[in-house]
């Protein structure tokens, strides 16, 4: 059977439409999808996490907290971070999903590498970070990629675990944060370089058969 790959931009920005309509692409159809998508300010928590734990009290005031189907870390979303989903029928592992976004990036002659179970680095600091979800024969991968990273909000919001501070330190988890924008001049704004990403992602898709969701070229 045929499987055509289709690719949509989500015309939302709240939190909730984007990762329910993420989640019914997943659960309730058959066919492979690229999305792409932006979320106002709000912070996404995963599968397992506890908002209590991962959020502050000024973060849990001052935006919605909002659970995703996947699991991983806590993350703070605004419209300068590109959201990117991969639903796929098959089973897949992170980095195989996501090499369409390295495979874009290194288009730009930005030297970006993935690193560990689900950090996309550059130059050393994470500007994407994913998780991924199998159900019912089907894949879902997704990420961020940070445009431009708003550093105090970010740390406003967020408690990192405690683990982590141990490991490196706060001063260290805030530094290992990077962004895009310092590296695209070309890119004004964020809409520029979703568009660019959007169309390179389409670009990508071709027909393909079988049980393996999507190839690309």
């Amino acid at each position: 059977m045929s499987d055509k790959t289709q690719f949509m931009t989500l015309p939302f920005t709240d939190p909730m439409k984007n990762l329910a309509a993420e989640e019914e692409l997943f659960l309730r159809r058959r066919e492979s999808f690229i999305l792409l998508w932006r979320n106002e300010p709000c912070v996404i928590i995963g599968r397992n996490q506890d908002p209590l734990a991962e959020t502050t009290p000024l973060c849990r005031a001052s935006v919605p907290v909002v659970r995703r189907c996947t699991g991983g870390g806590a993350v703070y979303h605004d419209l300068h971070n590109v959201n990117f989903s991969f639903i796929q029928n098959g089973s897949f592992d992170i980095p195989t999903a996501v090499q369409p976004i390295l495979d874009f990036l290194q288009t730009l002659h930005l030297p970006a590498e993935f690193s560990g179970r689900n950090d996309i680095l550059l130059y050393g600091k994470k500007i994407s970070g994913c998780a991924q979800r199998q159900s019912g024969g089907r894949t879902l991968t997704h990420g961020t990629l940070l445009f431009r990273r708003d550093a105090e909000k970010m740390q406003a919001y967020l408690s990192p675990p405690a683990e982590k501070l141990l490991r490196h330190g706060v001063a260290s988890v805030r530094s290992r944060t990077g962004e895009l924008a310092p590296y695209l001049p070309q890119f004004r704004e964020t809409e520029d370089f979703m568009a660019a990403l959007a169309l390179f992602l389409q670009g990508k898709i071709i027909d393909s058969a079988g049980e393996n969701g999507y190839h690309i070229k």
